[in-house]
């Protein structure tokens, strides 16, 4: 591997990290967890070191350090942060010990109650630890130093600026012109004549806005510039209707706007006017006047505030709307965000730029390697080295320019493959990249550095991957929201500024970094991340934080144990690693020392070994094959947030102890097994805890009683509960506490039908009425149910947003229906096996099912009739309407006011010898086993029942 020297550039920010430190400190005094003791002396001395070092650090963080002596003091400032990090967990790690021991005492009702609080508790807990306060007065004092090495710091980029100081290129040094640039010029012929064609259309309406994206170096400016000067384009614009503007990084919509009107208006004197007035005058000259605009190098900016930055932006554009028909805006841009913010304003067309294919990168590389064209004729000994120098250029025309000029008037083969093999030609493709990534807020630097340790081509998980963001600290709080959903965010922005992409099979998703962006990434967090491949060594690893392993290597797993500070650990899924069982011994080396691991992710297939040492722990990703773990496997991983356990292939069942659903912190489980508790019972995960589904069996020999729900107290989506008959009483269905899953929004409530009744109808009654939900629930199934009355809940103002409702009875379940036609709400009703004899007021209500669109009926084997509404424009929005399996019904309501019904499906219902009238807007009517009578009207297609269905389109008679 390439040594991790110290003269690397500092690329991975701190500023955000001390920002989470200080956070959390505060919230740890303002809580008052240690009273007025030395802790609490030493926190509010830690946050104001804390404080001094980050306005410090906030400036370092916008520069380029390159002198190897300041790289070693911003490190060492680093490891002192980290270090007061790692203080900052064990604190916190007390906190949700005692949370955690309270709360499973409390679920196994070993004590009725704990009178201490929770501040007093961790006080007691900490305050008494004279290590922890060691630790904190050690912190302090390196804390103490990295403020001193801090201001040497910021003496010496100030003494050498700007020799050992790099500045990220200002706004002076990035302006553009209209004017062409290069004199040479390769390629992009096809992109070219597209703009073209795109300008000169005959068109009305608002602007076409064509934007070129793509990344640094591609020669996004230069392909505008050919356009702008394009002869075809004279004798469509007015001379002073085509502008050309930088917008570059330091945005000023006040200057912007002065210098469109400099070119439309000569004479207007801008000189003392608001902005409001230039901006008036600016829409004025646009509604008569048909322009080229190009706006050139446009970024989002590198703020934390987008949204003023947006604000700010689309004042500014805000008059373009209005130009005149025929206008086009060119926009130049390597972030998609910037085309979100166009879409409303215009056409939008847009250019994505890749890199020069071989052809055409060979022939700009011979044209600056020999002085345009002044070239030898014979090149073919040099062709194939020179497009394989292409091609490790990845096709960048900028870097192509930087490089050829190193080859001039060269034409020894030797010569030529030193160039090819000289490293450096890495760093001329980073120099260009950089400054994309200089733009990003420094939050989204860190969590895109983080993304180096995923080989190339690799597809992102974007859960997982936010998880782990989350369980750094790089995700930063934001009220009202969860952490999650703000991770999100981050992942979609990274998205938008083109630093991931989003590519499409099979009508599915994938998330991948471009190879030069994953190249950028390994580029700006070397030292602290690193992937470790086949051949490495591990010297020169002691600074980094974050490793992943890409090496089947016995010897690498040997070595890891020596890397104290890992934070991040991981195995790529798709490995197949080496017989880990034969490694369990060293495994277990490996994770006892692992004391700052805070993510793991792991392809072993054993359970893992002194994994409880890693007690920072927040994200375990595993693999399983037993069908137990050790009891005492998750009983110390107090921070544990998120648990993904990969299937395995040996059980279908994975026990896990009770404790772990007892965690105060943990929100997120993701498993495709069945999971055991130690007490026997069985639940079933589907994919995820907190943003999924759950299904729960309750056990028949009451090992596993509705009581245990109370661990999955974060359950979203779809909640299953099965096997009810063998709930033993209404008190234990209230122990669910089913009304307090406010993130459920479907509920499945079933009982066997194999199962033998020995409850009476009242007890199972009592039962569903406990079973209560929450009311924000939108989907309803109750099936076999055993009782013969629906449940008081089951009314429209408590479940005023049910949109569907599944309800199937038993053999001597339900004698009659629930009143569900004042549901405003309700889309679909599907009623299965209730002993009902007439469909009639009772079903209605006092309404007349004002949203509902699909009625559905079957094995009803009681019903005789099915009387019409007395209510005038029921059913107004059905579509759908089916009897199935209903053998003695002989009487159908009225249905020619249905007036949106488009599809009846009537099968298996021989008593019926008499349509009822149709509605004009029925498209198709299904008919199988109705009476003799009727079915021979309709297959000769003669008698009053044809008549009544001869208009619609299609009728289909199936035989028996």
């Amino acid at each position: 591997m390439a040594e991790i020297s110290a003269a690397t550039a500092v690329g991975w920010v701190v500023s955000p990290v001390i920002k989470m430190v200080i956070e959390k400190t505060t919230s740890f005094i303002q809580k008052k967890y240690f009273g007025k003791s030395d802790i609490e002396d030493g926190m509010k001395k830690m946050k104001t070191t804390l404080l001094e070092i980050l306005s410090t650090m906030a400036i370092v963080d916008q520069h380029r350090i390159v002198d190897p002596n300041q790289v070693l003091l911003v490190r060492q400032i680093k490891d002192a942060i980290y270090d007061t990090e790692d203080c900052m967990a064990d604190f916190d790690y007390e906190l949700a010990k005692k949370k955690n021991e309270k709360l499973l005492a409390e679920k196994k009702n070993k004590v009725g109650c704990v009178a201490a609080s929770c501040s007093r508790v961790i006080h007691q807990a900490i305050d008494g630890y004279s290590s922890v306060k060691k630790t904190l007065t050690e912190v302090n004092k390196s804390l103490d130093q990295a403020k001193a090495s801090a201001k040497t710091l910021l003496e010496l980029m100030n003494a050498n600026f700007p020799g050992n100081m790099q500045l990220p290129e200002q706004e002076n040094q990035s302006m553009t012109s209209s004017l062409l640039s290069e004199k040479l010029i390769v390629g992009r012929e096809n992109e070219r004549e597209l703009m073209i064609k795109w300008i000169l259309e005959e068109k009305a309406g608002p602007p076409t806005i064509i934007p070129i994206l793509g990344q640094g170096g591609l020669g996004k400016t230069t392909l505008a510039q050919i356009v702008f000067n394009d002869p075809r384009l004279n004798g469509h614009f007015e001379s002073n209707q085509k502008m050309w503007l930088t917008i570059s990084d330091n945005f000023d919509k006040f200057e912007l706007t002065k210098q469109m009107l400099k070119y439309l208006c000569e004479n207007f004197s801008t000189k003392d006017a608001t902005f409001d007035m230039l901006q008036r005058k600016l829409q004025t000259e646009l509604v008569t006047k048909k322009i080229l605009l190009v706006l050139d190098d446009v970024w989002y900016g590198k703020h934390d505030n987008k949204y003023r930055y947006e604000k700010n932006w689309l004042e500014f554009i805000a008059p373009l709307s209005n130009a005149n028909a025929g206008s086009t805006i060119i926009v130049t841009t390597r972030e998609e965000v910037v085309v979100d913010t166009l879409k409303s304003w215009g056409s939008i067309r847009k250019i994505f730029l890749g890199g020069l294919d071989g052809g055409d990168g060979w022939s700009l590389l011979k044209l600056m390697a020999f002085d345009g064209e002044n070239y030898p004729d014979n090149l073919q000994h040099l062709e194939t080295i020179g497009k394989k120098i292409v091609n490790k250029l990845k096709g960048l025309p900028l870097a192509i320019r930087v490089v050829g000029p190193r080859l001039r008037s060269k034409l020894d083969k030797e010569e030529w493959e030193s160039v090819l093999e000289d490293n450096s030609l890495d760093n001329d493709i980073m120099e260009v990249l950089q400054r994309s990534y200089e733009h990003l807020p420094g939050h989204l630097q860190l969590c895109f550095a983080y993304c180096s340790l995923f080989p190339k081509d690799y597809y992102l998980k974007r859960d997982r991957l936010v998880h782990m963001w989350i369980a750094h600290g790089f995700v930063l709080p934001k009220a009202g929201k969860k952490l999650e959903d703000v991770g999100k965010s981050y992942f979609s922005e990274l998205i938008a500024r083109s630093f991931i992409q989003v590519i499409k099979r099979n009508n599915k998703e994938y998330y991948v970094m471009h190879d030069l962006m994953n190249e950028l990434a390994c580029h700006v967090s070397k030292g602290e991340c690193y992937i470790l491949k086949e051949g490495d060594t591990l010297e020169n690893l002691g600074s980094v934080k974050h490793l992943s392993v890409c090496t089947t290597e016995t010897d690498h797993l040997v070595n890891i144990r020596g890397l104290d500070k890992l934070r991040t650990l991981i195995f790529p899924s798709y490995l197949d690693f080496f017989d880990a069982r034969d490694e369990f011994e060293v495994m277990g080396e490996v994770l006892i020392k692992m004391k700052k691991i805070r993510v793991l992710d792991i392809n072993y297939e054993f359970p893992l070994p002194n994994i409880g040492e890693c007690k920072l722990l927040h994200y375990l990703s595993f693999r399983n094959d037993m069908n137990e773990l050790a009891p005492d496997t998750f009983s110390k991983l107090h921070l544990l947030t998120v648990l993904f356990i990969r299937k395995g292939s040996i059980s279908e069942d994975l026990a896990l102890p009770e404790s772990i659903f007892c965690k105060s912190r943990l929100e997120f489980i993701d498993t495709s097994k069945s999971i055991q508790m130690e007490l026997g019972g069985r639940v079933q995960l589907h994919s995820v805890w907190r943003g999924g589904s759950a299904s729960f069996d309750v056990d028949k020999k009451k090992r596993w009683e509705l009581g245990h729900l109370q661990y999955f107290n974060k359950i979203k989506g779809i909640l299953t509960i099965s096997e009810l008959q063998n709930v033993a009483s209404r008190e234990k269905a209230t122990e669910a506490q089913l009304g307090s899953r406010e993130h459920v929004t479907e509920l499945q409530l079933y009982w066997s039908w194999k199962s033998r009744v020995v409850k009476s109808n009242i007890e199972h009654n009592e039962i569903l009425e406990a079973l209560k939900p929450h009311p924000n629930i939108e989907w309803l199934r109750i099936g076999n149910y055993p009782g013969d009355k629906f449940p008081s809940w089951l009314e429209p103002n408590y479940l005023s947003r049910m949109k569907h409702i599944f309800l199937q009875g038993s053999r001597s379940g339900f004698q009659k229906l629930p009143a569900l036609g004042q549901f405003s709400q309700l889309k679909t009703v599907a009623i299965n096996f209730i002993h009902t004899v007439k469909i009639g007021d009772e079903f209605y209500g006092n309404s007349i099912f004002p949203s509902l669109e699909v009625l559905r009926f079957r094995d009803m084997i009681s019903l005789k009739e099915w009387s019409s509404p007395s209510r005038a424009g029921s059913f107004p929005k059905l579509l759908d309407l089916s009897l199935i399996d209903c053998p003695d019904l002989s009487c159908l309501p009225e249905m020619e006011s249905f007036c949106s019904l488009k599809e009846v499906i009537f099968e298996n219902c021989p008593k019926i010898r008499s349509l009822p009238k149709l509605p004009v807007s029925l498209q198709r009517l299904s008919i199988k086993r109705l009476h003799p009578d009727l079915e021979e009207q309709l297959r000769n297609k003669n008698g009053p029942e044809w008549e009544k269905v001869a208009a619609v389109s299609r009728v289909e008679l199936h035989e028996s």
